[in-house]
C-alpha cells in the first residue's frame, strides 16, 4: 500500500469521525430540545390541574349557593302564603299590630341601651 492510500484512508476515517461527532453533536441537541418540551409540557400540565381545582372550587361554591338561594325561596314563598292567608282571614289587623310592638320594642331597647 502506497502513502497516498493510507493517506486517503486516514482522512476518511477522520471525516467519518468528524461526522460521527457532528451527529452526536446534534443528538445532544435534539435530547436537550426535547427535555425542554417535557418541562413546558409538564408546566402546562399542572397549569391545567390548578385551573381545574379553581374550576371545581367555584363550582362547588355556586351549587352551594344555588342551594342557599331555593331554600330562601322556599321560606319566602310560604311567607307569601301566609301573609295570603292573614289577608284572607283578615288577620292582617293581629299582623300589623305585631309588627308595631315589634318596632315598638326594638324602640325601646335602643333607649335603653343609649342610657
Amino acid at each position: 500500500m502506497t502513502f497516498e492510500e493510507m493517506q486517503n484512508i486516514i482522512e476518511g476515517m477522520l471525516a467519518v469521525q468528524r461526522e460521527l461527532q457532528e451527529s452526536q453533536l446534534s443528538l445532544k441537541e435534539s435530547q436537550l430540545e426535547f427535555r425542554a418540551s417535557q418541562e413546558e409540557f409538564r408546566a402546562s400540565q399542572e397549569a391545567f390541574r390548578a385551573s381545574q381545582e379553581a374550576q371545581r372550587d367555584i363550582l362547588h361554591e355556586l351549587i352551594q349557593k344555588y342551594g342557599d338561594l331555593a331554600e330562601q325561596s322556599i321560606r319566602q314563598k310560604e311567607i307569601l302564603d301566609r301573609l295570603i292567608g292573614y289577608s284572607l282571614t283578615n288577620e292582617s289587623d293581629h299582623l300589623n299590630l305585631e309588627e308595631k310592638l315589634r318596632a315598638l320594642e326594638a324602640r325601646m331597647k335602643r333607649l335603653e341601651n343609649q342610657n
